[in-house]
């Protein structure tokens, strides 16, 4: 009995969610109703096989599809399959493709904002991704009434719309990454000083910055690369993402260090990309089905990727043998106070980069006491030097 309830149940929601939503399923002459229309989309995503941050895209297909039944069919290529993956945000853009999966970073070149949106070092970890993205403060109190009202998103989601709006692109987190691995490889890191002279795949241009002041020589490959690279000495080091995908490129067989903690990305977000014009024109309910998806991804991935990195970091030191350094606290200022002053150039370089990072450092600020009472949970870096809140709305304009 309980099993037929529940599948009358699921059948209602699935029901409610897509009979309304679509004009083309408005009674035909006669009474019957026309069919539902259709959605046969491509997804092209910036990731290899092997490579597990692959995993969130697969999640969000599985649950549109639940969803949306017959109504949505997603065909998915991996990175290079159909277009590599700097050109993925284009593709969306000229509707050869419907939906991307993207790290936000790769489009630094076409904004510097989306260094922010995607990761920044020594600042914003998971965990206060979601929660500058998606609660706004001013509905404390009232939100039996407001919830699910335009506006009842977080200021940071708003700002990623925003971002990629530009580009004639709606923009949905849905892919927070927890802190990154430090560095892997052939060569110790114990401090800041051992990054002298070192060849190192680390993405991003602040993040590239900070090895700059530290003599280490940035290496931009992809992270499908980075195996042969450490094999033939084209870097000495590299990172790519959590120990759960570092294990899936192979990282335990080059791998004899790791430094810790992972300050270039303590946490990150990847986004899904739809062409905003087409994205508008949906039915609203396939709208609300597509936002609801991505939030159940980023819950799920959230829990990937935060529990996988106790399993796999384990693995590399029972399994592996590598040995592990955490740097010390007065590096760890070092790099807080470096990270904050190239957060200061690049804002008074582009105001939407200082929108972001304003309105970023006004949640870091609201947060940072709560942290520090707090930090022997290790929710972010409880002894960051945060911006100055006034010095960054000077360069918004």
């Amino acid at each position: 009995m309980k099993k037929v309830l529940l599948t009358c149940l699921m059948l209602f929601v699935a029901l409610s969610v897509f009979a309304g939503g679509n004009s083309e399923a408005a009674p035909a002459a006669g009474g019957a109703a026309a069919p539902a229309q259709t959605y046969n989309w491509k997804m092209v995503s910036c990731w290899a096989p092997q490579y597990h941050l692959g995993d969130q895209d697969h999640e969000f297909i599985v649950r549109l599809t639940q969803l949306a039944g017959s109504t949505v069919k997603i065909d998915y290529f991996v990175e290079n399959a159909l277009v590599g993956p700097k050109e993925v945000l284009d593709a969306v853009k000229d509707d050869v493709a419907q939906i991307g999966s993207d790290y936000p970073g790769y489009w630094a070149g076409k904004d510097t904002v989306f260094n922010l949106l995607s990761s920044w070092p020594m600042w914003m970890d998971a965990y206060d991704y979601i929660n500058w993205i998606y609660y706004d403060p001013s509905f404390a109190g009232r939100m039996n009434d407001e919830v699910g009202k335009p506006g009842s998103i977080g200021e940071g989601m708003k700002i990623y719309h925003k971002a990629y709006e530009k580009f004639g692109i709606h923009g949905i987190p849905f892919g927070p990454i927890t802190i990154e691995s430090g560095p892997r490889g052939t060569k110790p890191i114990k401090s800041l000083e051992d990054y002298k002279g070192v060849k190192i795949r680390m993405s991003g241009s602040a993040q590239g910055q900070i090895l700059k002041k530290l003599g280490a020589a940035q290496v931009g490959i992809q992270s499908s690369e980075v195996y042969q690279a450490m094999q033939t000495g084209v870097i000495d080091v590299a990172e790519s993402c959590t120990p759960y995908l570092d294990w899936g490129l192979g990282y335990n067989e080059i791998s004899k260090y790791s430094s810790h903690p992972g300050w270039h990305q303590p946490g990150s977000m990847c986004c899904l990309l739809f062409n905003k014009a087409k994205f508008d024109a949906l039915p609203d309910q396939l709208k609300a089905a597509i936002e609801i998806c991505a939030q159940a991804t980023a819950m799920q991935t959230l829990a990937m990727e935060d529990r996988t990195s106790g399993i796999y970091t384990n693995k590399f030191r029972d399994e592996v043998g590598v040995k592990s350094y955490q740097l010390p606290e007065a590096d760890l200022k070092r790099l807080s106070e470096m990270s904050r002053e190239i957060m200061y150039d690049f804002a008074s370089k582009n105001p939407l980069f200082a929108e972001c990072a304003y309105s970023m450092a006004s949640y870091m600020h609201e947060y940072q006491y709560w942290r520090q009472l707090n930090s022997v949970y290790g929710h972010g870096y409880a002894d960051l030097q945060l911006p100055d809140l006034a010095k960054l709305k000077s360069f918004i304009k």
